[in-house]
């Protein structure tokens, strides 16, 4: 897939770029190639496998979540 398509499916931030595009595109391709195979082990449809992917993701929204709160906690404490 071309970089340009993965990068806007990715919305980067400014906060965030890849160093190497080709290390982005290879993990994009390398966990594409992990779900496609755990989809045809657990013959799921393509619902299922995308549902399970969307909650691994939503774990690390919540962690990113979680620690922004406890910094955002500990600052508070500190004042």
């Amino acid at each position: 897939m071309p970089l340009f398509i993965i990068m806007g499916r990715l919305s980067m931030t400014e906060d965030w770029k890849p160093v190497d595009s080709q290390v982005l595109v290879d993990a994009w391709e390398e966990i594409k190639d992990c779900a496609e195979g755990i989809q045809k082990d657990l013959a799921c449809p393509d619902e299922t496998i995308s549902k399970m992917l969307r909650s691994v993701a939503e774990t690390f929204d919540n962690t990113v979540d979680d620690l922004l709160d406890k910094a955002e906690e500990d600052w508070e404490d500190e004042k």
